[in-house]
């Protein structure tokens, strides 16, 4: 029998007799444990091999001689006599010395042994506790050590246990201070009672997915608190798993990140919110798209792109202010007609964007519909009606294209052909107005072999001052005559020499075969008026400008006086002393200048007060709203403020008795069109207004 528990030993040790029980001197001879048997003096009668082992002593050492661990200056130790006194001790936490001269801790049994009666010896028993004290001390430390994680969690994060199930266990207090929920409301209660439904189901399905496999889930969530107020925390949930690898219980390690969120949100809305609008931008727009597009779905996907219509006349005739109020009701109205899967950005300016998801072609021109026709309602800008219209062009995915590159490319040439047929509508895109693209080819071909060839021509608009109805002026317009092309218009050959820079031959030939025609009528002593001559922005930006101008004048002997230049108010954007220099220089030599078809383009309304200038154009478009709506608050400011800034005014396209009744009650000075004339050739103006 091998035991190494004390007690058994001593309870045996009580019930027999040493000298005679073999049972005795076997347990003690084989346990492991340190057992020595003493006299009453202190005297070892049996030392087992446990105690030689602890205390280096071996027993042939001490038979007979007293156990060394007992002696204290020779004599026997005072734990001896109470070993010898008391007949049952059990005692922890004794210091024994070993031979080597350390000590031991150890714990100690004794019991006295008896011969019929008679008291003969003491069974001592020693057990080292170092190696348990060492795992006590490594306990307490992990006990300690857990605690403080404990506390340092506590007062660093938001800590939730739960069951397998979900059902809350504990939470501690940081949970109840932002869950603002206490502690009884959310113990036996799952997550659901603080989720803010801005998650998927797709989310927390695999969230869950990830825990019950038993590996660790990381994530971002936003949560609502008891007060319905949102708050973000960044999750960890570790799963504590049983024997068979199974989880038994979730810890849950959140940390509010709620202002890092409302950062990000702010850094997000400046990358990718118009701040005006506060609709996405164009690159927020991109993004989305490209996302929807990676689905590969089926679906048709368009494309809208959106330009409003003559913005500029109140950004610059009103304001900026003005402007801004218009694009932010603008963009509230489209928005409106979308649906929830439907997306819109600012485009920039006065441009926006939208896709519609999973549509037919039928669904397209109905919410395009809506909101052309959203837009035909009044929009009060500080207390004043105000009409505005949109041109859109739509592309559609799959067959326009896969990428957001070719499907905004498509929707912006379909925008461009409805601006060219006369704005306020929409077109989808078709594959033949890509042809168009081939024929500007044509058409910048022929038309470097157009001066050459001499099929340019002149015709000439009159101008009429409205009150004594007399031709005061007219328009030089240029006509384009080729063998290939026929009759090519100059909105589609002007763009072209624009962008290629032929616009700086052809307006020099303008100007001087204008300036020579002039001269020659007033050679033959007809009625003397001024022609008009546009100067596109690329030609007026020309450094040589005023010399070629000086030098045109002079080889055709013209009095600079019978001579106007219109430049367009996009040449206002560039430097201001460099466009002042300019025009100061040829006012100079006694030449008009005058702003045409103000109000379209891109200037600002404090640039002509500083700027010559002589005579503000009213655009044609702004002449028509007059018979739509029976009134022109433009035209009336545009008047009112020409004559503020001491300016004559002329109105372009007037076509009906209406339209001149309206520019003549409000003091216009002078108009043009079809009213009077159409553009003609030098022979009939000749004949129709300078022999009369």
């Amino acid at each position: 029998m091998v035991t190494n528990d004390p007690e058994t030993i001593m309870k045996i040790a009580r019930n027999q007799l040493w000298e005679n029980c073999d049972l005795l001197r076997s347990i003690v001879q084989s346990s492991p444990l340190a057992i020595a048997v003493l006299d009453l003096e202190g005297k070892v009668k049996l030392l087992n091999y446990g105690a030689e082992t602890m205390f280096g002593w071996q027993e042939e050492e001490v038979i007979g001689k007293n156990y060394p661990i007992f002696l204290t200056e020779g004599s026997n130790s005072p734990l001896f006599d109470q070993m010898k006194k008391e007949e049952f001790i059990i005692k922890q936490g004794s210091v024994l010395k070993k031979r080597s001269g350390l000590y031991l801790d150890v714990s100690i049994s004794s019991v006295h042994l008896y011969e019929k009666d008679q008291f003969l010896g003491i069974l001592f028993i020693s057990e080292d506790q170092t190696k348990q004290k060492k795992a006590e001390a490594e306990l307490k430390q992990s006990i300690k050590e857990i605690k403080d994680i404990k506390f340092a969690l506590d007062q660093s994060a938001i800590v939730a246990i739960t069951d397998p199930l979900g059902k809350i266990q504990y939470v501690n207090d940081k949970f109840c201070e932002i869950s603002k929920y206490n502690r009884n409301e959310l113990l036996g209660q799952d997550h659901r009672i603080v989720n803010s439904d801005y998650h998927p189901r797709s989310f927390f399905k695999q969230m869950w997915k990830t825990i019950r496999s038993g590996q660790v889930w990381q994530g971002e969530v936003k949560n609502k608190a008891k007060d319905n107020n949102y708050y973000w925390v960044h999750t960890t949930i570790v799963p504590f798993l049983d024997e068979s690898g199974k989880p038994y219980q979730y810890v849950s390690i959140r940390t509010d990140i709620s202002k890092r969120k409302l950062v990000e949100e702010k850094v997000k809305k400046l990358a990718y919110y118009d701040e005006l609008t506060k609709l996405p931008n164009r690159t927020y727009f991109k993004k989305k798209l490209e996302q929807v597009l990676l689905e590969q779905s089926n679906e048709k996907i368009a494309v809208i792109s959106i330009d409003l219509d003559r913005f500029k006349i109140i950004n610059d005739t009103l304001g900026h202010r003005y402007g801004d109020l218009l694009l932010k009701s603008v963009a509230e109205r489209l928005r409106g007609n979308l649906r929830k899967d439907d997306f819109i950005a600012r485009h920039g300016g006065d441009e926006f964007l939208i896709y519609l998801r999973n549509v037919t072609y039928e669904e397209i021109k109905q919410i395009v519909r809506n909101c052309m026709n959203s837009l035909q309602l009044p929009i009060r800008l500080d207390q004043t009606d105000h009409f505005s219209s949109i041109s859109m062009g739509i592309s559609v995915y799959p067959q326009d294209g896969s990428t957001f590159e070719e499907l905004y490319q498509k929707a912006d040439i379909a925008l461009n052909r409805v601006k060219k047929q006369g704005k306020n509508s929409f077109q989808f895109f078709e594959s033949t107005m890509d042809h168009s693209l081939s024929r500007e080819l044509q058409i910048e071909k022929n038309l470097r072999t157009a001066l050459d060839h001499n099929e340019f021509t002149l015709h000439y608009q009159p101008k009429q001052d409205i009150l004594t109805k007399h031709i005061v002026g007219m328009e030089a317009l240029i006509r384009w005559n080729n063998k290939e092309l026929g009759n090519v218009s100059p909105a589609e050959f002007i763009p072209i020499a624009e962008e290629t820079g032929m616009i700086n031959d052809i307006g020099e030939w303008v100007l001087r075969t204008s300036c020579q025609q002039n001269k020659l009528w007033q050679s033959k002593n007809l009625h003397p008026v001024t022609v008009s001559v546009n100067l596109s922005a690329r030609q007026f930006l020309d450094p040589h400008i005023v010399e070629t101008v000086t030098s045109i004048l002079e080889e055709t002997q013209l009095n600079p006086k019978y001579l106007e230049l219109e430049i367009t108010e996009n040449v206002a954007v560039h430097e201001k002393d460099y466009v002042n220099k300019k025009l100061n220089a040829m006012r100079q030599l006694g030449i008009k200048i005058s702003i045409d078809d103000f109000g379209i383009g891109y200037s600002s309304l404090s640039y002509l007060k500083d700027y010559p200038i002589d005579t503000l154009k009213i655009d044609k478009s702004f002449v028509d709203e007059i018979l739509k709506n029976g009134d022109s608050s433009i035209v009336r400011a545009i008047i009112a403020m020409a004559h503020s800034l001491h300016m004559s005014v002329i109105a372009e396209g007037v076509e009906v008795q209406e339209q001149l009744q309206f520019l003549k009650d409000h003091k216009c000075d002078q108009i043009q069109g079809y009213f009077i004339s159409k553009p003609i050739c030098a022979t009939e103006f000749e004949r129709l207004f300078l022999k009369a």
